[in-house]
């Protein structure tokens, strides 16, 4: 079937039955078969997918072979984040899932330890880690490993402030693997001079001696003053951990402009228009191609992009509707099942639950990559303490740790220290944490009540549930005999019995 359609620019103006006429026949043949184009050639169907300027054909074999086009994936996982939803929420459940509830255990105490030296030391370490923000620097981490795996910042901190700077992962690659964390150096020679500012001072001054020759291309910051962070520890270079659903995103894209160009086609009509033939001579049209032409296009300045017109010498004319009743397939609600199918990922997390014990179980297999990253946390933390020193000693020695707890356990983990505190076990410190206190914020809470008195200035008001009874007017509701009342047989029987005593 063919559509009446024609390019801008031969629009009905006074030359065109004149242009008309000159062309010969086959001219003529032509220009009307460029006329009468089929509608789904007319159409926009799916192109060639981009993302950013990586064709999607590129994108999939550096999927393929990660270890060489490492740097492109983490390009393309960067452009997801910006152009699917899909993409962005899967990464974010992971980067928000944290709870970063953290606190500090004693180890390897020795019997000659002094009482107050502990005391003294613990209140310090708690004092610095409280100033340098830990779960919001730890959050800043971890909203950036799920779409780029790696972590690399430098520490900008003095006596009363502490951030991490991320730095990026062009000018910087892994060196070395130390108490258990990979370190990295920076490329000097990447950081122009009007960059190097945004630099900390011992990054600057190291730049400074590159570029007077009294230093090495390759910088390696100080150990308490750099972090790395990796999500899949297990390899040596970045590889996001959602990448892999990248086909499953470019389908549901596809589909979607699938099911857009089915709804346009579904609103399509064609009229038919029979071109009258003579009766007495065979194949011979009453009517001459240049009025044909002439007709075509004054329908077409009456009709819009959505009617069609078909010119046939042997049907009637009638309107044909080009809509299938019969597919009711949902190609898009198919594909994003597969999405969720392949990311590993159960889709009820996202568009409601119908298996609330599947839902579970599928939520704490995830959360095993989040205390993975906890653990990596902790040996930064622990190291940091070791390099800064005035903490530990030959005496004992302290432990940084961050409760195996997230935004979807909170309340479970909780009740389990709190059932422990309750048959006697020695972890209030990590029911406290596990409500969001810190050791720092215990002890002030600890001294605010001890100033304010809170358990005997704040009375809570008086009801039922709280208030003394009084010998005088007896417990419980007023008897059916104080009312006045006839007691039942049952109420004599109760009376007699004194069953309702001291209720």
């Amino acid at each position: 079937m063919v559509r009446d359609i024609e390019n801008k620019d031969n629009e009905m103006n006074p030359d065109f039955q004149n242009k008309f006429q000159n062309m010969s026949f086959s001219e003529k043949r032509t220009y009307v078969q460029e006329i009468l184009k089929d509608v789904f050639n007319n159409s926009k169907i799916i192109e060639t997918g981009m993302i950013g300027d990586i064709p999607i054909e590129k994108a999939l074999k550096c999927v393929r072979n990660p270890a060489v086009h490492w740097r492109t994936l983490l390009y393309i996982s960067e452009k997801l984040m910006r152009i699917s939803p899909h993409y962005y929420r899967l990464c974010n459940m992971y980067g928000n899932m944290g709870c970063y509830n953290w606190g500090v255990d004693l180890y390897d105490v020795k019997e000659s330890a002094s009482f107050s030296s502990i005391k003294t030391r613990y209140n310090s370490l708690i004092a610095k880690l409280e100033s340098m923000n830990l779960p919001h620097e730890f959050l800043k981490i971890m909203r950036v490993l799920p779409y780029q795996d790696l972590f690399c910042g430098l520490i900008f901190e003095n006596k009363t402030d502490f951030f991490i700077q991320q730095i990026n992962l062009r000018i910087c690659k892994l060196y070395e693997v130390q108490d258990g964390l990979y370190n990295f150096v920076i490329n000097l020679s990447a950081i122009s001079a009007n960059k190097v500012k945004a630099y900390p001072d011992y990054v600057i001054e190291a730049w400074n001696d590159f570029h007077n020759g009294n230093g090495t291309m390759w910088y390696e910051p100080p150990v308490d003053k750099q972090i790395c962070i990796k999500m899949n520890f297990q390899w040596t270079y970045p590889f996001p951990m959602m990448i892999g659903v990248l086909k499953d995103i470019m389908d549901i894209d596809v589909y979607k402009n699938l099911k857009l160009q089915s709804a346009r086609t579904d609103n399509y009509k064609a009229i038919m228009l029979t071109v009258p033939f003579s009766s007495n001579n065979v194949d011979t049209p009453t009517v001459s191609l240049e009025t044909l032409m002439l007709y075509a296009e004054l329908n077409k300045a009456s009709l819009n992009d959505d009617i069609g017109i078909l010119y046939t010498p042997s049907v009637s004319g009638e309107a044909i509707s080009f809509k299938d009743s019969t597919n009711t397939t949902n190609n898009v609600s198919d594909a994003v099942d597969e999405l969720y199918n392949s990311s590993g990922e159960t889709r009820e997390l996202f568009n409601g639950s119908s298996s609330g014990t599947a839902v579970t179980y599928s939520i704490e297999n995830d959360a095993g990559f989040i205390y993975g990253v906890y653990r990596q946390f902790e040996r930064w933390v622990n190291r940091y303490i070791k390099a800064k020193g005035g903490y530990n000693n030959t005496k004992f020695k302290f432990s940084f740790y961050l409760l195996d707890q997230t935004i979807f356990n909170r309340d479970t983990v909780s009740k389990r220290y709190k059932e422990a505190c309750s048959l006697g076990a020695t972890v209030v410190d990590k029911w406290m944490a596990s409500i969001g206190m810190t050791p720092s914020k215990i002890q002030g809470s600890y001294m605010i009540n001890k100033i304010f008195d809170f358990n005997n200035n704040f009375v809570p008001l008086s009801s039922s549930y709280n208030a003394a009874s009084s010998e005088s007017n007896g417990a419980g509701r007023p008897t059916a005999e104080s009312q006045g009342e006839i007691l039942s047989e049952s109420g004599e029987a109760t009376k007699d019995s004194d069953a309702n005593k001291d209720r």
